[in-house]
């Protein structure tokens, strides 16, 4: 474990649930609670899932609100809060992926961090049914699709906020420039 990452884990879990709390507040809001409110958080999860799933990866921060939303939708589907722990082991996973020794050599690139965890969230995405409303796993299965996919979207994050190429941040904003600058630090000091 990287006690260096325990602040910035609780940081992050806190910066999350204000997002969500605004999300529900704003996005969600539109309609009362209840099943109405609850279609219109799967149609988030769905719509920002496919944004996911057929976006290039950038340096620019374009999948940022995507993420964000798809995070907020499906955690909330399926009742779920994420926690300093689970963004200590996001934090720590990345700083593992960074460390990895190269297959380049074999003719076996892994890519960037950001790279493979996008393969691994795509694939959780496609398992629940989102792309093209089909999948081979009962209701049950589906939610642990749902759920890997929150885990390998916490870590695509991340690893996006890693790679973002010129965080500026401005006063006040805990926008994806905060984020990156965070994250940023935090990774160079465990390499």
């Amino acid at each position: 474990m990287q006690p260096q990452f325990d602040h910035l884990a609780s940081e992050l879990a806190e910066w999350f649930d204000s997002v969500f709390a605004l999300t529900q507040e704003s996005l969600f809001g539109i309609v009362p609670d209840g099943p109405h409110r609850d279609a219109v958080v799967v149609d988030s999860m769905i719509r920002n899932a496919r944004i996911i799933y057929r976006a290039e990866l950038d340096t620019e921060g374009k999948l940022y609100s995507p993420l964000c939303f798809f995070l907020v939708a499906a955690c909330r589907h399926l009742g779920a809060r994420l926690g300093t722990g689970h963004w200590r082991a996001a934090l720590e996973n990345l700083c593992q992926s960074q460390q990895l020794p190269g297959l380049e050599a074999f003719g076996l690139p892994l890519g960037t961090p950001a790279y493979r965890f996008k393969a691994e969230l795509d694939a959780a995405i496609e398992q629940a049914g989102f792309i093209d409303r089909t999948s081979l796993l009962n209701k049950e299965d589906r939610k642990v699709s749902i759920g890997l996919g929150i885990n390998w979207a916490i870590r695509l994050l991340l690893a996006c906020a890693a790679d973002y190429a010129n965080p500026v941040e401005s006063q006040g904003h805990k926008d994806f420039s905060w984020l990156a600058t965070r994250v940023q630090a935090a990774i160079a000091a465990c390499n």
